[in-house]
């Protein structure tokens, strides 16, 4: 989770060499991202908040600068110019889509939020070289059933695929590599280009639901394995979502881990 206190150039040489982004400025502190529905000088506004549960739904939102005029100019980042990012807030229901920009600045993408519930809306964006992430609550109508969570996981199996998850101690606020090796029917499975890179990692803290986005370090497609360099700012527990196409499947397994310090 890399300080993001710095300039534009440097900014965009971070996303093209894999570094976290998802991070706020705030004075010579990077604050996780996607905590406010402001951030960098950015703002979102939302079409809708109060959405009826497992209903088709043309959402839409515009990204406003700190003058109140909608921003039309984006950059790129993982292969799309903006990445949607829904959970609800049991840290269940994810979805990860990818809206349309009109030339007027508005983004607009069709989902259903399949469950009552809170959910949390993360928009993800490049804007003049900085990376910033934005995030907004949705109320799905109807009484929620909220899931319990294990408290920490290393496999987890998808669509017919385990994978597993190495290393098995995180302390908080240090650079770590987290590998995920993903097999099928025992073999290791050979990995597809997905948005750009291997494999695609969101990670969510558990109570606020402060938002980390990383891209994976290279690795051999054929060894079934793909890896990415994170730093967790707190202790606390995380919900990890990878995201890889193993055999041009795309396949999303969740993990539960916990950060903890010495």
């Amino acid at each position: 989770m890399a300080d993001d206190h710095h300039d534009g150039e440097s900014a965009a040489a971070d996303h093209e060499h894999g570094r976290s982004h998802g991070y706020a400025d705030a004075g010579s502190h990077a604050l996780p991202g996607g905590l406010t529905v402001s951030a960098n000088g950015l703002r979102i506004e939302a079409s809708d908040t109060r959405i009826d549960s497992d209903a088709e739904l043309e959402w839409s939102y515009e990204v406003r600068d700190e003058d109140g005029t909608v921003v039309t100019e984006f950059e790129e980042t993982h292969d799309q110019l903006a990445h949607l990012i829904l959970v609800r807030r049991d840290l269940t229901r994810f979805q990860h889509l990818h809206p349309h920009l009109d030339e007027d600045g508005t983004w607009s993408v069709a989902f259903a939020l399949p469950d009552p519930g809170a959910y949390r809306a993360f928009v993800d964006v490049l804007v003049d070289g900085r990376s910033t992430t934005l995030g907004v609550d949705l109320l799905a109508s109807g009484p929620a059933d909220y899931e319990t969570r294990p408290g920490s996981t290393r496999e987890a199996s998808a669509d017919g695929y385990d994978v597993a998850m190495t290393p098995e101690s995180l302390p908080p606020d240090e650079n770590v590599t987290l590998e995920f090796e993903i097999h099928h029917d025992g073999d290791v499975a050979s990995l597809e280009s997905y948005l750009g890179a291997l494999g695609h990692l969101v990670a969510l803290r558990d109570g606020d639901l402060a938002y980390l986005h990383v891209r994976p370090e290279e690795t051999d497609p054929e060894d079934g394995r793909v890896r990415f360099a994170a730093r967790f700012p707190t202790a606390g527990r995380y919900r990890l979502f990878l995201q890889a196409k193993p055999s041009g499947e795309l396949t999303t397994a969740s993990f539960d881990v916990r950060v903890e310090g010495a």
